[in-house]
């Protein structure tokens, strides 16, 4: 049951369902995405889970000035760290918002931009002797596959969550 509050206001969320319509949203306990088979169905969490597309696009846009300001800011300090200009306990704070925040793969592609390359084996020191990994950055997890996906999906099942707790939807 719509708390009398929301009755036809529609949700913020908007998706792109599994069958290509993009801009879908909640509105009165029901899916609406006009065009698609999930139209006019209840939003309950089976058919939410089929309507929602999940599908970890790669837009190959790094173009961050649709970010947020906290995205860019993020972004600007992640540089910074990997500049060697940010380091020790602040470093590895920056590094994990930054996990949490993009794609481990744009990650990689920026970290390789901005940090200074090294080479492999420099000539003063013998091959037997391991190297030292620079403090400025925090060592990573190992990460399943499709990590990414993953922490996006929970932040979709948050708001879907908070949206059944307004009473947006059942």
């Amino acid at each position: 049951m719509v708390k009398s509050v929301f009755k036809d206001v529609e949700s913020p969320l908007k998706f792109l369902t599994s069958d290509g319509i993009s801009n879908a949203f909640f509105k009165n306990n029901k899916i609406v995405a006009e065009g698609s088979k999930f139209d006019g169905m209840i939003a309950n969490e089976k058919n939410i889970n089929e309507a929602f597309d999940f599908q970890d696009y790669d837009l190959g846009n790094n173009d961050l000035s649709m970010g947020d300001s906290g995205e860019q800011e993020l972004y600007r300090a992640m540089i910074e760290v990997f500049k060697g200009n940010i380091r020790g306990e602040e470093a590895r704070r920056i590094m994990e918002a930054a996990q949490g925040e993009f794609p481990l793969d744009f990650i990689e592609k920026e970290k390789r931009k901005f940090m200074p390359q090294q080479p492999i084996n420099p000539p003063s020191m013998p091959m037997n002797v391991p190297q030292r990994m620079p403090d400025t950055m925090p060592m990573q997890p190992n990460r399943m596959p499709g990590r990414n996906r993953i922490d996006a999906n929970q932040g979709n099942l948050l708001k879907l969550a908070t949206m059944n707790k307004l009473g947006l939807i059942s």
